[in-house]
């Protein structure tokens, strides 16, 4: 994969240390196999770049996307809150019943982070928490579309909807 960042404008610094914020850019791609007889999904490897200026401490930022990926995938395919009698509200709620991603819903060797190097030297840090999460969800539901031929318009896209539209 190659990133081509010529022609990158970045807004003026004169005003840094009031009220201002830099915004990081990140994308994901991934492979994913689906088995066509019970619609179980597997992310094989997925890769993800992310531009977050000048890192601080690289290994806490490529934790921090690393666990953005997860949080993308559990929402992208596990978490829900159903909003009646038995969900959430009825105080009996517990991880038993909401289901985030685990290590076997991830790529645990198929992930690859890139972080790219600033721009400029002299470029300040950026805010790169929630960008990590936000680019898994399209990424995902792209690759099961390109896998299925079916778009899904809902989430979390469970085992049985996968299945239910292979047939």
């Amino acid at each position: 994969v190659r990133v081509d960042r010529s022609n990158v404008k970045f807004p003026p610094t004169d005003f840094n240390r009031i009220g201002q914020s830099y915004t990081s850019g990140c994308g994901h791609v991934m492979r994913i196999e689906i088995d066509r007889a019970t619609g179980a999904l597997r992310i094989a490897k997925a890769y993800s770049v992310l531009e977050c200026g000048q890192a601080l401490v690289p290994e806490v930022v490529i934790g921090q996307a690393q666990g953005g990926f997860a949080m993308g995938v559990g929402y992208t395919l596990l978490e829900t809150l159903p909003p009646y009698e038995d969900g959430p509200g009825n105080g009996k709620w517990n991880l038993g019943q909401y289901l985030v991603a685990r290590g076997s819903d991830l790529p645990l060797q198929g992930l690859e982070v890139e972080v790219l190097p600033p721009v400029d030297p002299d470029e300040r840090p950026k805010g790169m928490a929630e960008v990590v999460m936000v680019p898994v969800v399209p990424a995902l539901l792209n690759a099961i579309y390109d896998a299925i031929g079916h778009r899904f318009q809902s989430l979390p896209v469970t085992q049985n909807m996968i299945k239910g539209a292979l047939k």
